[in-house]
């Protein structure tokens, strides 16, 4: 862990000297591409991929998972390197699944084929050395299909040698798929994807109850887990000037920019809702458009 964290510290550094996320935007360097990789022996599916480390949840949380061989056909055949440029994001409950958790979420990118652009959405683990950071305008590398130009996966390995960082992601095809055009997130959009009623709930709340600002003062884990989402405690200061205590489930594209290392960000605004019994309740959702958030390190 100590070896991690010095590599982190001297990435920052690198960060905060020429500004990752301009140079996300900008693309890679004006070399070409690297050629495509040779097709994976009958029976090896590596396709480049780095080990992570992973939580461990409570096995009765979790349910056996089968890989579709459609998306192992398809990661077969995820050959071509090329740049892509991030348009929107979408953060997902954690898939749970054959004893493990596997954090994703949806990407939305246009993706720089040889002949032309293309859109593709697809579900994915973000590295936690990144998390923070990607943001839509940030540029990947990617590797795209050979014939399906909607189908990519981001090539962490390739991406964190352009940026000069060695990242950690999950080796298992269950995090990828790619959905229909219908479930991607908006253009310019950082989303927050929920189920079994979270999201109709934030909805009703949010037409009738009030929108404020609150400002953070400090992240708690609570070490356990709801619909497929950590628990925190947290702890906000009012505009009134009071404190108020909360638990709740945080998604990680939030958790990632509010505690990048063991610290909270004190004094981040964010966005609360409140009912007319002063209760409170926070919306991710519109706290990740603040401009602070989008680019923590521009």
């Amino acid at each position: 862990m100590a070896e991690r964290r010095r590599d982190w510290s001297e990435f920052g550094k690198r960060v905060r000297s020429r500004g990752l996320l301009r140079a996300f935007s900008e693309g890679p360097s004006p070399q070409p591409p690297p050629p495509p990789a040779p097709p994976p022996a009958k029976d090896e599916l590596e396709w480049r991929v780095e080990p992570g480390p992973l939580v461990e949840p409570d096995a009765q949380d979790t349910v056996e998972f089968e890989v579709d061989p459609e998306v192992t056909e398809r990661l077969r055949m995820c050959r071509l390197s090329c740049a892509a440029v991030i348009d929107g994001l979408a953060d997902l409950p954690a898939l749970e699944v054959n004893g493990r958790v596997l954090e994703v979420a949806l990407l939305r990118m246009t993706v720089r084929r040889p002949e032309g652009d293309a859109e593709c959405c697809v579900r994915q683990h973000i590295p936690p050395e990144v998390r923070g950071l990607v943001a839509p305008g940030a540029g990947v590398m990617v590797l795209a299909h050979d014939h399906d130009r909607s189908v990519a996966a981001i090539d962490w390995t390739a991406t964190g040698e352009w940026i000069g960082s060695k990242l950690t992601f999950p080796t298992a095809h269950e995090q990828y798929d790619w959905p229909p055009r219908e479930e991607w997130p908006e253009r310019g959009g950082i989303e927050i994807h929920d189920g079994n009623g979270h999201r109709e709930e934030l909805d009703e709340r949010r037409g009738a109850w009030s929108l404020a600002s609150a400002g953070l003062v400090s992240l708690t884990p609570l070490r356990s887990r709801v619909d497929q989402r950590d628990e925190w405690q947290i702890s906000l200061q009012l505009a009134n000037g009071s404190t108020v205590e909360i638990v709740d489930r945080v998604p990680m594209l939030a958790l990632a920019r509010l505690r990048p290392g063991n610290e909270s960000r004190v004094g981040t605004p964010i966005d609360v809702l409140l009912s007319t019994e002063g209760e409170v309740t926070v919306d991710w959702e519109a706290t990740l458009r603040q401009p602070e958030l989008r680019s923590p390190l521009s």
